[in-house]
Parts: structure tokens; sequence; C-alpha cells
């Protein structure tokens, strides 16, 4: 389908970083002086309201559960018009959605059937080879997907980012985008139903 330049920042679980590297990506386009627009995969009403505090653009839901494949589209469509870039932030892990036995509901069925490319985020917090196997798992397990490239959230050290960089040349189809070191100010405040909102968190652009 046609519409703006886009893309899908997916996790392989919940709480891996999905959200800081949305909010990064969209603040840095925001940034060079483009129109972002933030989606959310699912019903989640918490993170559009940290996406709409860094692009200054409403963020519009995205849920193949309580919608059709022509209603996402639609919404998809509509939204992006007047924008530049758009970032649509998955839910859980990339292929989790409903049922065990398909991707109903998932940011995978979203890339399907917004033909976009997929970001996927990795916790390597303690792991080191093992991350470009779980890479490589994730990439083969459905070949219809564009995994565009990985981003390693939670890297510990120079030595643990050379390590995940030599791994990961054995992926030469999954492109390495970068490595977020293990920062406590890089994650948004959370508390145990979920991030805070973004009325409740004091926004510093320079973060």
């Amino acid at each position: 389908m046609t519409g703006p330049r886009a893309c899908i920042v997916a996790g392989t679980h919940s709480g891996c970083g999905k959200t800081s590297v949305a909010l990064g990506l969209m603040a840095a386009f925001a940034r060079r002086g483009m129109r972002v627009q933030g989606f959310k995969a699912g019903p989640d009403f918490i993170d559009p309201g940290h996406h709409q505090a860094v692009t200054g653009r409403v963020s519009h839901n995205l849920d193949g559960w309580m919608t059709d494949r022509e209603t996402v589209r639609d919404i998809f469509a509509r939204s992006g018009t007047l924008c530049d870039m758009a970032v649509v932030e998955g839910v859980m892990g990339l292929y989790d959605g409903f049922s065990g036995t398909n991707d109903a509901g998932s940011a995978a069925q979203l890339a399907r059937w917004l033909d976009l490319p997929v970001i996927l985020v990795v916790d390597a917090r303690s792991m080191a080879r093992s991350a470009a196997a779980v890479v490589r798992g994730f990439a083969d397990f459905d070949s219809g997907l564009r995994l565009a490239g990985v981003v390693f959230n939670r890297v510990g050290s120079p030595r643990h980012r050379e390590i995940l960089e030599q791994a990961m040349a054995g992926c030469k189809d999954v492109p390495l985008l970068g490595c977020l070191d293990r920062e406590e100010g890089l994650t948004p405040p959370s508390r145990h139903l979920g991030l805070l909102t973004a009325g409740e968190w004091d926004w510093n652009r320079e973060r």
C-alpha cells in the first residue's frame, strides 16, 4: 500500500525496550524537521500519550484484534497522510497476539497488513552470542516479514558490544542497526501496571 515512509518497532517480549527505541526514533526524526506520526499496536492508551509528547501529533491505535484489516489500513492511511515518517510501536513480542497458533492481534500481523519493515528490539542483558541466535529465530519464524534490522538494548560494556557485533556477522541478512547501553535514564519510568502516563512524567527533551 502507498503511504508515508514507515516502520514497525517490535520486540522479543514485553519490557525489552520497544518504547524507548520507538520514542528515540520519533524524537530523532522530529529534530531533523520531519513531521512524525506515531501509532501503537493494540488498545494501549499510555504509549500513544508518550508518542504525542515527542511528536506533537496525536498517536493512533492499530488493533488487529478488535478491527479488521481494511479498518487498520484505513486508519493508517488517513493518519499518515500529512506526515513524513510513521513509527508503529508493537505490542508484547513480535509474534504475540491472542492465539498460540497464528499471529492474530500481533505486531507481525500489522507488519503484513501494512507491508512495513520491522525493527526488532532485543534485550541483550546477560546474553552474548546467544543474542544472534534469538535474532535468527525471529527472522526465520516467518519468512514473509521484512526484518529491517535489530537494535540491542541494555548492552553492558564496550566488550559486550563487540561480542554482539561479532555474533551478528553470521546474520548477514539482518543488519545490526545499533546498541543501547544499559542506562536507567534511557528507560521511561513505570509502576506495577505499566509506564507512567505522559502527563505524570516530567519530560526533558535533552534526555
